[in-house]
């Protein structure tokens, strides 16, 4: 009797195993597409809900591990890149012969004489330290969020990082040199490709926000700013002009609103483009422009990510980026008052400092879509009939002048005296090499 129950029990035992081994060996039910898409639905949603941490630190270094650190490639060299430089000079120097020639048909313009003897110091140092205030808050966007992001910063390596940036920008056209440079000499500097590309990509985002808004606001508050030139056709072509400029620079920060908020529609976005880019001859390698593409948009959105824990970080960055623009636009009341262009009794006015403000505005969102770099040529033009409405023209042509040295022109004299320093360098070390090579030969 035991012996049957022990057989019938080795046999239920046996039956079990069979069975255990048969659903091991069953393959799996892979699930549907609906499945997937509802379980990283449920993933995102526990995500949003999970309660922060207690250290702020140990999550923010959870989001920098998410960074890829891949080498990144050093910006090409362009070929002949002294013909687009030449051209440059060529466009700059058309701009201010027409500015002078459309003064000198308003009325008698002063010599560069008589303007500096009728000239007040006292403002020319203003315009100097607001020019300074406007390179200082450039450095602290960079500073500002290499602390944030890293929990450290160089304050040598945030300030070549910013005068790269201007540099760059002013020397390319629609400014888009800068950011390329920008990231190559922070990975150069020991940080990953993630983390480079990411405080770049932050500052120019938070940038562009607050230029757009702040360009928004003096326009919609000053929309009779341009009455008093006279010209209806000139009116009429840069007040349209200027809202059409502004509506291109807009998409950029609602796009990045987009990205920041809805990662699914920025990548089907930068797929989109890539494709549109491949079909038109644009994008070469389709695979390598949307890896590098996507990439881009994983690095915004975990730097944006590490900026978001950080209410002071992100609130000190707004802060400079707004406090910059403001001086910028506000730089040619000064230099106007330098000059002693504004008529009696307005130079310290608050209301005549928003009125330059606008019209600056107008001028410079006027000339967005031109591909100059820092569209010169045209904004000679289009700013000396801006400010002739409220100025005394007489000396207007050397104040804009003066004012486009100091934002613009002193970036080509940098980088046309960087070119020739290289070249006189390379020659230098050639010769010396050759005279090495001689002497070993003689030598031996």
């Amino acid at each position: 009797m035991k012996e049957e129950i022990c057989e019938a029990s080795e046999e239920e035992q046996l039956k079990t195993d069979e069975a255990e081994n048969s659903v091991e060996n069953e393959p799996a039910v892979q699930p549907t597409a609906e499945e997937i898409k509802e379980e990283e639905i449920k993933e995102e949603r526990a995500e949003i809900q999970k309660p922060a941490k207690k250290d702020k630190r140990e999550s923010v270094d959870e989001v920098l591990k998410n960074f890829e650190s891949a080498p990144i490639e050093p910006p090409k060299k362009k070929k002949y890149g002294w013909v687009g430089t030449v051209l440059l000079l060529a466009v700059i120097a058309v701009g201010i012969y027409l500015m002078f020639s459309i003064v000198g048909e308003m009325g008698e313009m002063k010599t560069l004489g008589e303007v500096l003897a009728g000239s007040d110091w006292r403002y020319f140092l203003i315009s100097i330290a607001v020019l300074l205030g406007v390179l200082f808050f450039d450095w602290m966007k960079y500073a500002v969020i290499m602390k944030t992001t890293t929990g450290k910063f160089s304050p040598r390596t945030t300030l070549k990082v910013s005068l790269l940036g201007k540099f760059y920008d002013n020397v390319t056209p629609f400014a888009a040199g800068g950011q390329p440079m920008q990231i190559y000499y922070l990975h150069k500097k020991g940080y990953s490709g993630g983390i480079s590309s990411a405080v770049v990509l932050i500052k120019y985002f938070a940038n562009m926000f607050c230029w757009t808004l702040i360009c928004l606001l003096l326009m919609a508050c000053n929309t009779g700013v341009l009455a008093g030139m006279g010209d209806d056709a000139w009116q009429k072509t840069i007040m349209i002009a200027a809202w059409i400029g502004l509506f291109v620079n807009m998409l950029l920060p609602m796009m990045v609103v987009v990205f920041a908020i809805f990662p699914r529609v920025a990548h089907a976005l930068t797929s989109f483009a890539v494709n549109i880019g491949f079909k038109v001859k644009i994008v070469k390698d389709k695979e390598k422009s949307m890896a590098k593409a996507q990439k881009t948009v994983s690095d915004f959105r975990n730097g944006f990510k590490v900026m978001s824990r950080s209410p002071l970080g992100f609130i000190a960055l707004i802060l400079c980026c707004v406090t910059e623009v403001l001086l910028t636009y506000s730089l040619p009341f000064f230099v106007l008052n330098t000059f002693s262009a504004l008529p009696a009794g307005e130079s310290s006015n608050f209301g005549m400092l928003i009125t330059v403000m606008a019209l600056n505005v107008y001028a410079a969102q006027s000339v967005t879509v031109v591909p100059s770099p820092g569209n010169s040529g045209a904004l000679e033009v289009v700013i000396t009939k801006a400010f002739a409405t409220v100025v005394t023209v007489a000396a207007l042509p050397w104040a804009v002048l003066t004012w486009r040295f100091a934002v613009y022109y002193i970036y080509i004299v940098i980088g046309i005296g960087l070119t020739v320093f290289e070249f006189i360098r390379k020659l230098v070390r050639a010769r010396r090499a050759k005279k090495a090579e001689r002497n070993e030969n003689i030598e031996s």
